[in-house]
Order: C-alpha cells, then structure tokens, then sequence
C-alpha cells in the first residue's frame, strides 16, 4: 500500500525504533488518511500526466511522503480537509517539478474519444452542448469526459483540474501556476468551450445530437 510505504520511507530514515504514543497515534491517522485519498490522488496525478503512467504514480506517492512529513511536523489542522490539502501538495509538486517530465500527446483526435465507454445522463447532457462547469466535472468524470480533458493542452488541463475539479480559487490557483488571475479566467474559459466542441462531436459521432 502507498500508505505503508510513504510511512516507512520517512520513519526508516529516522533512526527511531519506538516511537511515543502519540507520535505512533499521527502515524496511524496518516495512515488511514492515505488509505481514503490514495485512488483519487492516483486519479488527479493522471489527468494532470495523461499517458505517463509511471510520471503520474511517482507523483501520487511522492505527494503521500510530503504530505506524511508535513503531517507529523503538524502542519496539518485536524478536523480540515485531508484531500484537498493534499490535493494542493500535489498539485504544488506538478506545477514545480513534475510537468517539465510529461510528454504531451498531440495525436489524440475525436475518434479517440469516441472509443468505448459508457454514458450516463450527466454526460449525455454535456455531450449535447452543455458546457461542462465547476459541478459538472466534480460530479461525475466519465469516460467520454475523461478524454476530453486529456485532449486539451497542458496549459488548460490543469487549470481546469485545478478550478473545476479541485475547487481552488482563482487566486489559489494563479499563485500555485504563478501567473496572473486573469490568465487563470481566460484559461478556463477556453478549456470549458474546448470541451463542449469536443463533447460535442462526440454526441454527434453517437448519434445523440
């Protein structure tokens, strides 16, 4: 498990062999918080990498040792949202280590999201030209929609991850990219209508439209 192993990679490395009862009690609530998290951070890390599949793990689990480090330093509020803080470490990591590793796919094309997968009717809508906002895409990232992200430029994919999926600010989200919040307004709004033109296509392909 991810858990175990960003726990061992930092307690191996510290020379303690019994640990206070309360340091043992935070690694343990560690523990179980990156049990709950690990799948949807896996997630994130692979919308952000697309089909750099080792990029994409490397950056989950080093976002689980960071995020044990800076737990047992108690930089973590409990009672806050786990997720979401470590959400923002690994979107922290992306932004200044991780992004310059990725290999963007330029190939993909409709048919590549037209492939396979199953619709329900939240995607159904946004097929037909709804473009997708903020509740959409926290809702439900299906297939179709799934591949539409990964069809959108590095630059817009991750503010829309960012924004629309991770609920930052614009202000969080511009401080995290280092750029200006209006870049960060212009960006969704071009990611959002990029993918209702490719949503769209695709409820055309399957005869929705």
């Amino acid at each position: 498990m991810a858990d175990q192993r960003a726990a061992s990679e930092l307690s191996s490395t510290s020379g303690e062999s019994a640990p206070p009862p309360d340091l043992e009690g935070r690694r343990t609530a560690f523990a179980e918080i990156a049990r709950q998290v690990e799948g949807p951070l896996l997630r994130t890390a692979r919308r952000l990498c697309g089909a750099n599949e080792d990029v994409a793990q490397d950056l989950a689990q080093e976002t689980l040792v960071r995020g044990y480090g800076a737990y047992m330093a108690g930089q973590f509020h409990e009672g806050g949202n786990a997720r979401a803080w470590l959400s923002r470490i690994l979107m922290n990591l992306f932004v200044n280590d991780y992004r310059r590793r990725v290999k963007w796919d330029a190939g993909v094309n409709v048919e590549t999201l037209t492939a396979g997968g199953e619709t329900g009717p939240e995607a159904t809508r946004a097929a037909a030209g709804e473009v997708p906002g903020a509740s959409l895409l926290r809702r439900t990232l299906d297939e179709p929609l799934e591949r539409a992200l990964l069809m959108l430029s590095g630059s817009l994919r991750t503010v829309v991850l960012l924004v629309d999926i991770e609920e930052f600010t614009y202000e969080e989200a511009a401080r995290t990219l280092k750029i200006p919040i209006g870049t960060v307004r212009s960006r969704i709004s071009r990611a959002r209508y990029q993918l209702q033109d490719l949503l769209h296509a695709y409820a055309k392909e399957r005869r929705l439209i």
